[in-house]
């Protein structure tokens, strides 16, 4: 996986995508989650030849379902989107989820977005609310404002309810942190 990492970098030697590729491949079949993500994010970016861009879905496949939360929300992405694969809401919405859990905060923003319009999961504004409230918490500016409209749909009790929600889960998340 270093070895990946130092040619991908240039460090010490001449950068080279493709031996970069050729060791992260080697950490995958050790199932080194990390080597997965890197190789999926070095298929993103283009730098290799076409070939290789079909193992991109593959390799955050392996480093989400081994608990890496960036490729968790890049596949969620990718579902709902529709980016390399089929679009599948259901998908889309347990990989956000995955990565909400793990503090991911587009993660969480999308969590929300998919709960705010039904999208993969039950329509709750309640659910909409405490997963925009965290994603703010967590930075992500647009959250707050998305918070706000959807306030609007809640009662009083239900905006308690879900601040209260919210508030659990990042207590709990900071905790462990």
């Amino acid at each position: 996986f270093n070895l990946g990492v130092i040619v991908d970098q240039g460090v010490y030697v001449e950068r080279d995508p493709l031996v970069a590729a050729y060791y992260w491949r080697l950490a995958m079949q050790q199932m080194y989650p990390q080597a997965a993500f890197n190789l999926a994010l070095l298929l993103e970016s283009g730098e290799v030849i076409e070939q290789f861009v079909g193992e991109r879905v593959q390799c955050y496949s392996l480093a989400a379902t081994q608990g890496n939360a960036q490729a968790q929300f890049k596949l969620g992405f990718m579902f709902d989107t529709g980016d390399g694969l089929a679009s599948d809401a259901d998908q889309a919405a347990k990989w956000y989820y995955e990565a909400a859990n793990q503090g991911h905060p587009e993660a969480c923003n999308n969590l929300a977005r998919c709960f705010a319009l039904g999208e993969g999961v039950v329509r709750s504004d309640i659910e909409a609310y405490r997963w925009f409230s965290i994603a703010a918490q967590l930075g992500v500016a647009s959250a707050a404002r998305s918070r706000e409209r959807v306030a609007k749909e809640l009662s009083a009790e239900n905006r308690i309810t879900a601040g209260n929600l919210s508030d659990q889960w990042l207590s709990i998340f900071r905790n462990h942190s």
